[in-house]
C-alpha cells in the first residue's frame, strides 16, 4: 500500500442543488474515503454517489441533448458546446470550501455520430468500497498546492497551457507563489485563493480494471 492525501468531501451539488447521497458514502477511514491522485486518468464515484450523480447530469440536459448508452457508460450526443449546455458541479468539502467542476471537468469527447458530437461522464462507478477517487479528469487545469506539515491540500484555476515558475520562500512569512500577478504573496490572498482544506493521510492499494489500467501515486 502507499500514502495517498485523503479529503473530507461531504456533498456533491449540481446545478447549485446538493445531490441526495448519504453523507456517510463519504466517510473517511484507513481504506475509504476521497482521495487527490493526479496518476489516475479518470475520476471515481464510490457506488452510492454515481447514479445519483448521472441522473442529476442527465435530468439537467434533457431538453438538450440526446442521452445514449456507449460500453455500459451514459453518453450525450450533442450539437453545441458543452459549456452552454451542461451543468456545473461542485465537490463541497469540511470547512466550507468547494472545487467547482465546469462540464469539461466530468465529460469526456468520445467520437460523433450523424454530425453530432459524443461526450461520456468521465466518472466511472467503484462498487462496494466507499472510495471516491479525484483523477485527472478533474484536476487538470489547477495549481495545486500540499501543504504536507499542515496536512492541508489546496487549489487554484489556472491554464495550464502557459508557464508555470515556482520559488521557494524568500524570507519568514513570506513566499512567491505562481503566477504571481494573480496569486498574492501573503497569508490572507493565498488562503483564500488555495482555500486550503484539511486533509489526513490513508493508504491503500486498489486495483481498477475499468477504462484501462490504475495507476498509483
Amino acid at each position: 500500500s502507499q500514502p495517498h492525501y485523503n479529503l473530507n468531501l461531504q456533498s456533491i451539488g449540481v446545478n447549485g442543488q446538493t445531490l441526495p447521497i448519504d453523507p456517510a458514502v463519504f466517510t473517511t477511514s484507513n481504506n475509504r474515503g476521497t482521495i487527490v491522485d493526479s496518476g489516475t486518468t479518470l475520476a471515481y464515484l464510490a457506488e452510492e454517489a454515481y447514479d445519483p450523480f448521472v441522473i442529476a447530469i442527465t435530468e439537467a440536459v434533457s431538453q438538450s441533448v440526446r442521452p445514449v448508452l456507449s460500453k455500459g457508460n451514459q453518453c450525450y450526443l450533442i450539437t453545441s458546446s458543452v459549456s452552454e449546455i451542461f451543468p456545473t458541479v461542485s465537490l463541497n468539502f469540511a470547512g466550507g470550501a468547494s472545487m467547482i467542476l465546469r462540464p469539461e471537468d466530468y465529460l469526456l469527447q468520445q467520437n460523433s455520430i450523424g454530425g453530432a458530437a459524443v461526450w461520456c461522464i468521465g466518472f466511472q462507478k467503484i462498487q462496494g468500497q466507499g472510495i471516491t477517487i479525484l483523477g485527472d479528469l478533474v484536476l487538470k487545469d489547477k495549481i495545486i498546492v500540499y501543504d504536507l506539515a499542515g496536512q492541508r491540500i489546496g487549489w487554484a484555476n489556472y491554464d495550464c497551457s502557459l508557464s508555470v515558475n515556482v520559488s521557494a520562500a524568500t524570507s519568514p512569512g513570506k513566499s512567491e507563489f505562481v503566477n504571481a500577478g494573480q496569486i498574492g504573496d501573503s497569508s490572507s490572498s493565498r488562503n483564500a485563493l488555495y482555500k486550503l482544506i484539511p486533509s489526513s493521510i490513508m493508504a491503500f492499494l486498489l486495483h481498477v480494471s475499468v477504462f484501462g489500467s490504475f495507476s498509483i501515486l
